[in-house]
């Protein structure tokens, strides 16, 4: 046999004598690669659907809302310089009844151009037509899902106060609605929103819009300058009720599409960092300890012409071959994680097309990166053990040298047994070694307090959001501005207990060269259905802005801000922010209600109403609010918790209770190889020592009292690397739509502990029978 065969088979012949502890290491490693290869085939996966929808289908970079301009002003938007294209349409809110279906159903009603496709966010027909007679209409997949419609069922639709029957033409998705939200909601509720389809002259005609349009398009030129094509559009659409431009960033399915995407980017790196350093730690340290147990076998090897790099090659398999194991396993894992993240998605996110493919180059972008770990995790001590002489390594490595320390006279007290004595002094006396073991330990168990502490974080945003902040059961949105005396007619109807009137405006925040829109909401500050986290009531004067918004803008209290409102009259004022409220869910401005009707010239004006309603007349007060067609749509606030909350469980929560539960095998990798990498060290020890009279259950207290003494100091070790982590991700995850706050209780430092715990007693278990097969000849004999 040739030299690389005989090297070969005792690389096999090692790794299957070691087998469990190679594969507990393979298990961590698996962990990283399925993290990586499931976050990374997700974003590729909707990034791609996404570009192909948008090029495909015209998605348009500029939008504009409007109150009313004619159709004569197309060409003046259309010669405004990078303007590639432009496209106008009608649209309006309406109430939609479904035959079955009591509860209330908002929708977007939207034109479609006469006798031609649109030029810009083009549908794509999943069946059917488009609409062109003035009772027909398409419906948006989602909508037609919910409530199991097909091509030419009936529904009804409430426009501008008149209520008629549509047949169903078309089933269609749109770039625009990707990801389906109401005008109020958080979540997408596809049972109570829909958008539909109108040919312009029945969208038109009923909101006597005839040669008119209220929204507007754009498709840009390469290079071009947006800011002043936004300034642009803003001064020619101001004299029209104008709301301000917007571009496609901020659009809202685009827009949370994006947040998305960047959730998963952070994840792909993150968490795979944290499983694969976690992977080449382990490695560092079974290579260290399998290559001084070989110090002499590498000796030999040196001695009979083996070239010293064919001897670091060979320890250097042991990496690479460990990591073929886990990258193998971890792809299985990833392929299958990936395909039911993106089958989640598919429910969420309404593509034409959305299946999960892993790409040879993420593939090979998981070995090289899992095998980089591993090589930086044993490259260094494998060059340190070959490059020794072989003459000093056939040698026994020199004893230790010890000495007397205040921390070994403290050992010789009387009331401490033989063994504690044993079990300390080896602690003490190899410091690097027992530091590298509890690191170990504290690191998996800082990941497992990692995967508990979100479900704790996003229980605290849901009762904080819907219990402690938002304490409205409805939130009603008026179909124009009324005053005050409506909310007498509201507060009559059957099942309202209490409300309170509310006012939105739409508003650009300008500091410096930062801008952001957001919706300013007026209520009273002594309302009892609205808190605001971190303050005691609404301030009578002033803005109160959320955080993630104040730190967006570089805003602190006491500072002022430039306040544009961009409803239907445009003004703009020199508000002092007040106060800042640390919200975990979406971005706001509030101020008190007298105080920003006094701002806007206007008496007791209101948007909206919060009730809180009895359930159980909740169908009569449902039945009442339709008759009333001043009442634009209402959402039930509990309702959205539940959607949300659905949606975190599928999506998050589902996330972290899988890494959850690798980090609890990552856990059990850990203590279980630092147990068996423990008696391969001092077998000989404990075979000594069983020589000497020690029974099977006093040696075993001496190996498994390090190991819980090392456990032990881990934990609160692993506690601190666990927030850590969490503070890390917090930070690195905050979105404008969720914020997970660092929030840890005792239940999250318990349920850490209890897993570390959990795994060291079943790697215990599993190496008393280790122990008790012991060969006491061969243990004595050794080196």
């Amino acid at each position: 046999m040739n030299i690389h065969t005989i090297l070969f088979i005792k690389l096999l012949r090692e790794f299957w004598q070691s087998r469990a502890q190679l594969f507990a290491i393979a298990i961590v490693i698996a962990v990283g690669v399925m993290v990586l290869l499931t976050m990374v085939t997700s974003r590729q996966t909707l990034e791609r659907s996404q570009r192909e929808f948008y090029q495909d289908h015209q998605f348009a970079d500029i939008f504009v809302d409007l109150t009313r301009a004619p159709n004569s002003l197309l060409p003046r938007i259309q010669e405004l310089p990078d303007v590639a294209l432009a496209e106008t349409r009608v649209q309006s809110s309406a109430r939609i009844y479904v035959d079955g279906f009591y509860a209330p159903i908002q929708a977007l009603l939207l034109s479609l151009p006469e006798q031609r496709e649109p030029l810009l966010n083009q549908l794509y027909l999943l069946s059917g037509r488009h609409a062109l007679a003035l009772d027909e209409v398409v419906i948006a997949r989602p909508f037609a899902e919910a409530h199991e419609l097909s091509l030419n069922d009936e529904l009804e639709i409430v426009l501008n106060g008149t209520r008629s029957s549509y047949r169903v033409v078309g089933i269609a998705l749109s770039p625009e609605f990707i990801y389906q939200l109401g005008p109020a909601d958080i979540m997408p509720d596809y049972e109570r929103y829909g958008v539909f389809w109108l040919s312009e002259d029945a969208l038109a005609g009923p909101l006597n819009m005839l040669g008119a349009f209220n929204h507007v398009s754009l498709r840009l030129q390469q290079q071009a300058d947006i800011e002043t094509l936004i300034l642009q559009l803003d001064t020619l659409l101001e004299s029209y009720g104008g709301r301000g431009a917007y571009r496609r960033d901020d659009q809202a399915s685009h827009s949370f599409i994006n947040e998305e995407l960047n959730q998963l980017r952070i994840n792909s790196i993150f968490l795979p960092t944290l499983f694969l350093g976690s992977a080449a730690f382990l490695l560092y340290i079974f290579t260290q300890r399998q290559i001084h147990t070989q110090r002499q076998t590498i000796a030999i090897m040196k001695a009979f012409g083996y070239y010293q790099w064919q001897v670091m090659v060979h320890y250097l398999s042991f990496t690479g071959l460990i990591v073929m194991v886990g990258v193998f396993l971890g792809s299985l894992l990833g392929y299958w994680l990936a395909d039911r993240m993106v089958q989640l998605y598919s429910y969420y996110f309404s593509f034409v097309s959305l299946k999960a493919k892993i790409q040879p180059s993420t593939l090979a972008i998981a070995f090289l990166v899992t095998l980089s770990a591993g090589l930086l995790g044993t490259a260094y001590g494998v060059y340190n053990a070959v490059k020794i002489p072989p003459a000093q390594a056939m040698r026994p490595p020199n004893p230790t040298a010890f000495h007397s320390s205040r921390f070994s006279r403290l050992l010789s007290i009387s009331w401490l047994s033989q063994g504690a004595r044993i079990i300390l002094r080896n602690l003490s006396r190899y410091p690097l070694r027992t530091f590298s073991s509890i690191s170990g330990v504290a690191l998996s168990g800082g990941l497992l307090m990692f995967g508990s502490y979100q479900f704790s974080a996003i229980n605290e945003i849901l009762n904080r959001n819907y219990q402690i902040e938002n304490q409205m059961d409805l939130v009603i949105h008026f179909a124009q501005i009324t005053d005050a005396d409506g909310l007498h007619s509201l507060a009559a109807l059957p099942g309202v207990g209490y409300l309170e009137g509310v006012r939105s405006v739409p508003i650009r925040l300008h500091h410096g060269r930062r801008v952001e829109s957001t919706v300013l909401t007026g209520f009273s500050p002594n309302s009892e259905l609205r808190n605001l986290a971190g303050l005691e009531r609404l301030p009578d004067h002033g803005l109160v802005i959320t955080d993630h918004l104040a730190r967006k803008l570089g805003i602190e209290p006491g500072m002022t801000i430039e306040t544009e409102v961009i409803a239907e009259r445009r003004i703009t004022f020199d508000l002092p922010v007040v106060a800042v409220s640390a919200e975990a869910i979406g971005i706001g401005a509030y101020m008190a209600l007298p105080a920003l009707n006094e701002m806007l010239l206007e008496g007791g004006t209101l948007t909206g109403a919060w009730l809180l309603i009895d359930d159980e007349q909740q169908t009569e007060l449902y039945n009442a609010l339709n008759d009333m067609p001043r009442i634009a749509g209402y959402t039930h606030l509990r309702e959205a918790e539940r959607k949300l909350s659905a949606y975190i469980d599928a999506t998050v929560l589902a996330a972290m209770g899988i890494i959850f539960l690798l980090a609890g095998s990552m856990t059990f990798a850990m203590v279980y190889n630092n147990a068996r990498i423990a008696l391969a060290e001092r077998e000989r020890e404990l075979a000594t020592l069983r020589v000497l009279g020690y029974s099977h259950g006093e040696i075993a207290r001496i190996l498994f009292g390090e190991l819980i003494i090392v456990v032990v100091v881990a934990i609160p070790v692993g506690w601190l690397l666990g927030s850590l982590f969490a503070v890390a991700m917090s930070a690195m995850m905050s979105s404008e739509m969720f914020r997970i706050p660092f929030i840890v209780n005792r239940q999250v430092f318990a349920l850490s502990a209890l897993g570390v715990l959990l795994a060291t007693a079943f790697a215990i278990l599993l190496m008393i029978r280790k122990l008790r097969k012991i060969d006491l000849i061969a243990a004595l004999k050794s080196e």
